[in-house]
């Protein structure tokens, strides 16, 4: 099953479906009530509810807050055009009290120096170009900037820009070293399960050196996110206590497949974090069981948006991808051999 999900701009993604946890009943306090935006499969019994990975068994959405509540950096995945995804993620930011950080995949180094503290929500989408940045509906994310605005939260722009990310494409035997530091911070599971998704989200178009390059364009996005992050954390404390200082919260809102715990993220942030995956529900897999309940600290299950097959959906840029890396690996091969 594939969802949004970014890897180099493209926008295709998969969940895996392989954990077998042994309470898979829900919890008896039942998912809270909430006005989905999104209708289908909404009746599915997983709708609502919230798997916890270290209880192993669903916990009450109230929990879940609660746990939110008690951590100082809380990583929140979503897709990426998900209404419902979005309030969630505004219900979780709640939880974080006022002044904290909230960190967008959506905003890159650029926007940096435009955004300011206590910006509205229209103050940042102006700032930041939101209209021609490529990503969903500034609309779908109104949730999440409200909710900050209430707080006096300030957000952060935490994704590498375009440039930086084609440089270090166009140059990757310079920064061999630095990528293979950043794998190594991975299990070699969570590296062969990156590639993994990442071909098949690409729907099978992504191999050898195209692959390569991903995944380290992958790993690099996250040690580079988590770096932001935590920096901007660490340069504004909120105020002292007995000479010293006291820790800012934060929260960064990305894509499921970057806040996971195998691959994403948490392997890149020396600091306690919790990680919660949005999943919308599939058909016909009403049971925990049928998902990979293991990648976050907590999943909370939502109804789906869509039925279309991104395979058929990005047929052609999928091609044109291919075609591109098939030109640049049969040039490369004329150079090395003195053509």
């Amino acid at each position: 099953m594939i969802q949004q999900y970014f890897v180099v701009g493209l926008v295709l993604s998969s969940l895996a479906c392989s954990s077998a946890p042994k309470n898979s009943k829900p919890s008896v306090d039942g998912p809270m009530m909430l006005a989905w935006k999104t209708t289908l499969d909404a009746d599915h019994p997983l709708v609502g509810q919230v798997w916890s990975t270290k209880e192993h068994k669903f916990v009450s959405v109230r929990q879940l807050l609660a746990a939110a509540a008690s951590h100082d950096l809380v990583l929140v995945g979503e897709r990426h055009d998900h209404p419902d995804h979005h309030q969630l993620q505004a219900l979780l930011i709640d939880q974080m009290g006022p002044m904290s950080l909230v960190g967008f995949e959506m905003l890159d180094e650029k926007d940096a120096p435009k955004l300011k503290k206590n910006m509205t929500a229209q103050e940042i989408e102006k700032a930041s170009d939101w209209a021609k940045s490529g990503w969903p509906s500034f609309e779908l994310y109104q949730p999440i900037f409200q909710t900050m605005t209430r707080h006096q939260m300030t957000a952060l722009a935490i994704h590498p820009s375009r440039d930086r990310l084609m440089n270090r494409a166009r140059n990757s035997k310079e920064f061999s070293k630095e990528t293979a530091s950043y794998i190594e911070r991975l299990s070699a599971q969570g590296v062969a399960t990156l590639r993994q998704d990442i071909n098949r989200g690409h729907c099978g178009a992504a191999g050898g050196a195209m692959l390569d390059m991903m995944v380290a364009a992958q790993v690099f996005k996250d040690h580079w996110m988590a770096s932001q992050m935590t920096a901007a954390l660490d340069r504004q404390p909120l105020g002292t206590s007995e000479g010293n200082p006291s820790r800012r919260r934060g929260v960064i809102i990305a894509g499921n497949g970057h806040v996971r715990k195998d691959y994403g993220l948490p392997n890149h942030i020396d600091r306690k974090t919790l990680s919660v995956g949005l999943i919308e529900v599939q058909k016909d897999q009403n049971a925990a069981q049928s998902y990979d309940l293991e990648r976050f600290d907590y999943t909370w299950f939502t109804p789906r948006l869509d039925d279309e097959d991104p395979c058929q959906k990005y047929k052609k840029a999928l091609e044109k991808m291919k075609e591109h890396y098939r030109k640049k690996r049969s040039k490369e091969r004329s150079v090395s051999m003195g053509k």
